[in-house]
């Protein structure tokens, strides 16, 4: 059976509300286009996680409304019922639609695609190619993005094809971070990565994602970032990658970084050419991210997160090859030193403690060196030791990089569910922070920076210790100011913002002047 499908030119505020209309006058179904699409004055629109378009049509949208052939009305009393109900629409243009197996239509328009030398994606109604080595990835287009047709989902997996080309990977671990259909997880998995892990925001991503490891028979885990935590715990992975947008990855920086072993691969996708001096500078703090790949305008990112340098102090001392040569001579030089040492010590941690504690001191989630921790735990315990019997300095140190973001999230929400005593109409900004430095370490200020679709600045929004911290902790930590947060210590946030109607993007960073202590 054939259908007419009327096609309305109408401007953006009156799209969603002349859809619900013509559905009221018998339309079977609603799609709204760009009516500039493939024009010069196209429009795309961006969504990112938790935000959305205010509006969700373009300046000039095209409102396609489709009927059976039998119409019920003629259309110029459609068009007269349309005025009656306030729309001052122009007559549509019509367009006749033969009956078709909408099924086979569909699946006509995904073929199986190549990425890089052996990897093939193939839809379940394909036969897969005969072709020695071929890696081929069974998944087929679904909600949830990632069906390799995307230039972003593209550039990670020749990345993957090429670090998988490596025999150490066979025993190697990684963590797809915004997994969508698990295409990146389930690849690395037959490239021979040994443990693989996938997280999304989107629970219909984790049943994608699940269903598609099922389908191309690989065993993968894959869960929200609520559940990460009681899943994994504090798991480094030698690689994680994540093909989200600038934005989120700008956010989730200090996240990703947490979950890297040292030694380990970043690698980052969803970024435009123009986006990608500004994402690399939001990592540079920890590690140097180049760009490894270009396609369509779109860069894949990586970066090798170093080894932490030997200490210092531990690197001056002699070898013992040194120590066989002249025994005698070096044990008394060791003798004078460690006797200095220790008349020294009692007046330089008087003054210095904190800053030497903060020297040695290691990340508490990340695989530190024996000799490291050990150094550290010798100094804590005299430290300990010494504050019992002189006055000690108890500011805690400054060092945004301990801090790190466990969750960012903004919730397109009625802020009333948090306290009825905020007004309607405001978002919540969910953010987990935690101090993951093994000393107290002052606690920052966070600065909230909202931009436009065109990533200029709206407004920027600044925030004191005391403004985000929670009362009931305040209260019960008097000097936080002086003292920080302990090690280890987490903090989960809930801020209601009012978004401006044109914000279409939210970054969560420290500001650039220290947090200022008593």
């Amino acid at each position: 059976m054939p259908y007419r499908e009327l096609q309305f030119t109408v401007v953006a505020e009156i799209a969603e509300p002349l859809g619900d209309a013509l559905m009221e006058l018998g339309a079977l179904s609603i799609s709204v286009e760009d009516a500039a699409a493939g024009g010069y004055d196209e429009n795309p629109l961006y969504g990112e996680p938790g935000l959305s378009p205010e509006v969700q049509a373009w300046d000039l949208s095209c409102v396609k409304a489709l009927f059976d052939k039998g119409l019920d009305h003629p259309i110029h009393d459609l068009i007269a019922k349309l005025k009656e109900a306030g729309f001052e629409v122009s007559p549509p243009q019509e367009v006749l639609i033969e009956d078709q197996d909408w099924v086979r239509l569909t699946q006509s328009q995904f073929e199986p695609i190549q990425v890089g030398q052996n990897i093939w994606i193939v839809p379940s109604w394909h036969q897969e190619p005969n072709i020695p080595n071929a890696i081929c990835l069974a998944v087929d287009p679904g909600l949830a993005f990632g069906t390799g047709s995307h230039p972003t989902t593209r550039l990670c997996l020749e990345w993957l094809e090429q670090y998988g080309s490596k025999a150490t990977s066979f025993r190697q671990s990684l963590l797809d971070y915004g997994c969508g259909s698990g295409i990146l997880a389930i690849a690395a998995h037959k490239l021979g990565f040994k443990e693989v892990f996938g997280t999304d925001i989107d629970p219909q991503a984790i049943e994608s994602a699940r269903a598609n490891a099922q389908q191309n028979q690989t065993r993968i885990q894959f869960e929200l970032p609520d559940n990460i935590e009681s899943s994994i715990g504090g798991q480094v992975f030698d690689v994680v990658i994540a093909n989200i947008l600038a934005n989120p990855l700008q956010v989730l920086a200090p996240a990703l970084i947490a979950r890297l072993k040292p030694g380990g691969q970043l690698v980052l996708s969803g970024i435009l050419e123009r986006q990608a001096d500004e994402v690399i500078a939001s990592y540079q703090n920890s590690l140097q991210l180049s760009i490894w790949g270009s396609d369509e305008g779109w860069v894949c990112l990586s970066g090798k997160l170093t080894s932490q340098a030997p200490n210092a102090v531990l690197s001056t001392l002699p070898s013992m090859d040194a120590i066989s040569k002249k025994p005698w001579d070096i044990k008394k030089q060791l003798l004078i030193g460690l006797i200095a040492l220790l008349i020294a010590y009692p007046f330089v941690t008087a003054l210095w403690r904190m800053p030497i504690l903060h020297a040695l001191a290691p990340i508490m989630d990340s695989d530190a060196n024996l000799i490291r921790w050990s150094a550290f735990k010798t100094a804590q315990t005299i430290d300990n030791f010494l504050c019992k019997w002189i006055p000690c300095d108890r500011k805690a140190v400054t060092d945004f990089k301990a801090w790190r973001f466990l969750s960012a999230n903004l919730g397109i929400e009625d802020a009333k569910k948090l306290d009825s005593s905020f007004p309607s109409g405001q978002s919540l900004l969910q953010i987990e922070l935690q101090n993951r430095l093994a000393v107290p370490v002052a606690i920052p200020g966070l600065e909230l920076i909202l931009t436009d679709a065109d990533e200029k600045t709206i407004a920027r929004i600044l925030l004191s210790p005391e403004e985000w911290l929670p009362k009931t902790w305040q209260s019960s930590h008097p000097d936080f100011l002086l003292t920080g947060a302990s090690a280890g210590e987490a903090f989960n946030l809930s801020i209601p913002l009012q978004i401006p109607p044109n914000a279409a993007r939210l970054r969560v960073a420290y500001p650039t002047q220290s947090p200022t202590n008593p």
